[in-house]
């Protein structure tokens, strides 16, 4: 019977490949909509390229990670508009089809098939995998309560597949072949990424592809006097969300980079020295305040492991210190928009986040155990009256309820509750504890991308602290970041038991 299975299991996967080829292929051709268009396109060249080379779960793979930052997405339940205010019924953010959760659920298909059917093995599953689907049942049973009806339970699916990328990514990146090909594509659509960005600076435009939701808002900062600087997004919709990408790729190369050519391969280090600047370039760019401090301290806990394991010693530490001090000092005078996006007026960026606060700190007070429900901090807002908004005027009022919080933390405890907000933070401790103990470690590569990326979650969660995190990419690719750094733990454990 396995025999069997295996036979046609291949023929079955190709001709899974030549049936979405042609669907996308028809997409293509007769869609009016451009944002079709180019999701047929896509399904087309990818699974061309499937039919081609028999790889299918390799494809598949590769195909995820290099289309995580692209936010090209088609709207499955999708809200009346694309801000969060009461036209008709309050909003919640619905649900999104991005590219790269069209090449999760066919990889969930092809890995966990192959797996159930043809090794008849059962789906894999770790302590950390159930606290994580335990947090997106959580979500979801949250989401049934509240008011919003649909439009939230479909917020929350959305959710669900970011928590089904971390459970994939976990397990479906098997070997040191398949990371090797997970880093390659990722470093692929950073540099793509990298021109792009290059362009919208030089261009100051947007040049959003077809079937991205890019935005005029916050695409610029206004710094007064007439001093406006364009802000590049990148393939996302806001330079915010380029910058959180970069907070989480930068780390990992920072940690390659900085173990020294004398530890790694020669060409290794050096991809990791373009990565670490041209992404520290758009970082720049991208003019996110809260992105610099992420990334700074997701570096500095980078040093400091290394430092703990003697990889780093108190007068390299030193030296780099005031190395990085004078280039800091330097980059401040070439570039005055850094200086001014620290000292300059911000549009009142910061006020609202304080007001904001105030809102979300309002809501968890009336509902500390459960919240409103995922997917209903809008309608909450209009319901209980924040005490700073009497501070301001009723049309600034207006603008700040078009927004939900700017802290995932007090989102995630206003909607889901306070027990819920402090299992995530318990997640993020876990995640955060995965490449320990260090000395598990085998191969240099491996440690310093699990160091980076374990890094790359406390830069994250600092973000969290600042911005706007709902159901978008920026929550898929956090949680597919973890993924990564749990299959390159579970690898080091098998490596180690071996």
């Amino acid at each position: 019977m396995r025999q069997q299975l295996a036979r046609s299991f291949g023929p079955l996967s190709l001709a899974a490949g030549v049936g979405l080829g042609a669907i996308g292929a028809v997409l293509l051709l007769t869609s009016p909509s451009a944002s079709i268009k180019a999701v047929g396109f896509a399904a087309f060249a990818v699974f061309t390229f499937l039919l081609m080379t028999h790889q299918v779960r390799w494809s598949l793979l590769t195909a995820l990670f290099f289309l995580a930052p692209v936010d090209i997405s088609k709207a499955v339940i999708v809200p009346l508009t694309n801000r969060y205010h009461p036209v008709g019924p309050y909003l919640s953010p619905g649900l999104y089809i991005t590219l790269a959760h069209v090449a999760l659920l066919a990889l969930l298909f092809v890995w966990l098939g192959r797996r159930v059917l043809l090794e008849r093995r059962r789906p894999p599953m770790t302590g950390l995998d159930g606290l994580a689907l335990a947090y997106a049942a959580w979500i979801m049973l949250s989401s049934m309560t509240a008011a919003q009806g649909l439009l939230s339970v479909s917020s929350a699916i959305a959710y669900t597949l970011s928590v089904l990328g971390f459970y994939v990514a976990s397990h479906a990146i098997e070997s040191r072949s398949d990371m090797r090909w997970v880093i390659r594509a990722s470093l692929l659509i950073m540099a793509i990424v990298f021109v792009w960005v290059m362009l919208q600076t030089a261009t100051s435009s947007i040049l959003a592809l077809p079937g991205m939701k890019g935005e005029a808002f916050g695409a610029s900062v206004d710094f007064g006097g007439g001093s406006k600087v364009h802000r590049p997004s990148g393939f996302t919709s806001h330079p915010n969300t380029l910058a959180h990408y970069l907070v989480i790729m930068i780390p990992p190369a920072f940690a390659v980079a900085l173990l020294g050519r004398h530890r790694i391969a020669a060409r290794v280090w050096w991809i990791a020295v373009a990565a670490c600047v041209a992404g520290g370039a758009m970082l720049l760019l991208t003019l996110s305040r809260g992105g610099w401090a992420s990334l700074a301290l997701a570096v500095s806990v980078v040093v400091f492991v290394y430092m703990y394991r003697g990889l780093v010693t108190l007068r390299q530490f030193g030296l780099a210190s005031i190395v990085g001090t004078v280039a800091a000092i330097a980059l401040l005078a070439a570039d005055q928009n850094i200086l001014l996006r620290l000292t300059a007026p911000d549009n009142r960026s910061l006020e609202s986040r304080e007001l904001l606060a105030d809102m979300a700190f309002t809501i968890i007070k009336d509902n500390p155990l459960f919240g409103v429900g995922f997917g209903d901090y809008n309608r909450a807002a209009y319901h209980y009256p924040a005490p700073l908004f009497a501070n301001v005027s009723p049309e600034y009022q207006q603008s700040l309820h078009q927004l939900v919080v700017h802290n995932h933390f007090l989102l995630v405890a206003a909607e889901v509750g306070i027990p819920a907000c402090l299992f995530f933070i318990f997640l993020l401790w876990r995640f955060i504890r995965l490449p320990f103990p260090l000395d598990r470690w085998r191969d240099p590569g491996s440690f310093a991308i699990a160091v980076g990326l374990a890094a790359a979650v406390v830069g994250q969660a600092l973000f969290f602290n600042s911005d706007n995190y709902y159901t978008d990419i920026r929550v898929f690719q956090f949680w597919l970041s973890v993924g990564v750094l749990q299959a390159l733990t579970l690898q080091a454990e098998r490596e180690g038991s071996a």
